[in-house]
């Protein structure tokens, strides 16, 4: 695997996280739209560190708009683990 990669999109998530925080705490509060492409941003370097775990530095480095693209989507083969439904109780 290639922890360098892995590590520096783990560290551009926290800071735009951190990023986030702190403008909230100081009143700054992102308008809907910005705070979406602020979100997309941490994600898209959530999804990098996994999808490109294990890609070469040079390959990354040179990375394509169709490596850039494919990269950034959510895994596939990460189930996502969902809260089953409650059933509606009778009165």
């Amino acid at each position: 695997m290639n922890w360098k990669i892995i590590t520096g999109d783990l560290k551009e998530a926290r800071e735009q996280i951190e990023e986030i925080e702190k403008r909230i705490k100081r009143k700054d509060y992102p308008a809907e739209p910005e705070l979406q492409i602020l979100l997309e941003h941490a994600y898209r370097h959530l999804n990098f560190a996994w999808n490109t775990r294990r890609v070469k530095t040079k390959q990354y480095a040179n990375l394509t708009h169709a490596e850039f693209n494919r990269w950034s989507r959510f895994p596939k083969e990460i189930k996502i683990y969902k809260v089953p439904k409650e059933r509606t109780r009778k009165k």
